[in-house]
């Protein structure tokens, strides 16, 4: 039982400036012990996890509760401000984290250029946010009512609001950290050959890697084996500390590094034609464009992680 109230004061807590995060979650813990307390004194007996679950959503959804302690305004008022204020916070995050890459890529590929976009990025954010305000400020004008956060389950809450809201010593969910393990087992099991994997380009035409990629070998499988110890301790301690959170973000950072290296370094494939078969230039363009495709994709990727931990450090 404590474990599920400690649990949704933890989502609540995530969700709160620094400042109110301890003060507010210790009051309505109080509350909430309180209630629990006399309806157990009403029953005669301890609360099974349903009855627990349902007292627990009385006081609300997290983001809701937190929502009463934020700064309220006239424009959006207190029944549909929280939720306002949290997509307004993920579309700029996001907004910001894509401009950061492009920003990286045309100043690693380019050399010039990357004020023009970071400006193009300022703009489209601030456009994105007045769009959103949009939306809301009618909604409030028009009395839309969102049941989003209304009908839910205080046992499956996870990862805060939007995860990239979640704070430190939020949970990790296991299935994500087992996903994590299993793309990384088979990473390593395919840069050490010991899986075959042979990318083709039609009928007998086959992408391969050039003697060029040979200085990534070691540090790639050093950084996937620091990667798994730590993935490891995650799924047996599936919280995070500050600590952890700080660990990952350097480590993904180091992915970073090397995605953006091996962005950057030129004749990394060649096409292996099949006895008969002709090799042609538009083959070898294709493969370079494929591979430039999904390396960029696990830029993004990491890069929005990257930006995840920094948000949850800014707010432990």
């Amino acid at each position: 039982m404590a474990n599920l109230i400690e649990h949704y004061l933890l989502q609540l807590k995530s969700l709160l400036p620094a400042k109110l995060r301890d003060d507010v979650a210790a009051e309505l813990g109080e509350s909430i012990r309180s209630s629990v307390a006399d309806r157990e004194r009403a029953l005669g007996r301890s609360l099974n996890d349903d009855e627990l679950a349902g007292v627990l959503k009385g006081y609300g959804h997290p983001l809701l509760v937190a929502g009463r302690y934020l700064p309220m305004q006239e424009l959006i008022g207190p029944r549909l401000f929280p939720i306002y204020w949290y997509t307004l916070q993920a579309v700029v995050i996001v907004i910001a984290v894509v401009t950061g890459i492009l920003v990286g890529i045309v100043l690693l590929t380019v050399g010039r250029g990357g004020l023009s976009v970071l400006w193009d990025g300022v703009g489209f954010a601030l456009t994105a946010a007045a769009w959103v305000t949009f939306f809301f400020a009618t909604a409030e004008r028009c009395s839309v009512h969102f049941n989003l956060f209304e009908n839910f389950d205080p046992r499956e809450l996870e990862l805060g609001i939007f995860g990239l809201r979640a704070a430190p010593l939020s949970p990790i969910p296991r299935s994500d950290t087992v996903f994590e393990i299993a793309t990384l087992v088979i990473f390593v099991a395919w840069w050490l050959d010991w899986i075959t994997f042979t990318p083709r380009l039609g009928s007998g035409v086959s992408i391969a890697f050039t003697p060029a990629i040979e200085p990534f070998f070691w540090p790639l499988l050093v950084l996937a084996v620091i990667d798994l110890a730590r993935l490891a301790l995650d799924f047996v301690y599936p919280y995070r500390t500050w600590p952890r959170v700080l660990a990952r973000l350097l480590i993904n950072i180091a992915w970073l590094v090397a995605l953006v290296t091996v962005f950057r370094t030129d004749g990394l494939l060649t096409v292996i034609a099949d006895a008969g078969v002709e090799a042609t230039d538009s083959s070898l363009a294709i493969a370079r464009l494929v591979f430039n495709v999904t390396v960029a994709g696990m830029t993004l990727v990491t890069a929005a992680l990257v930006a995840t931990d920094v948000v949850r450090l800014v707010r432990r």
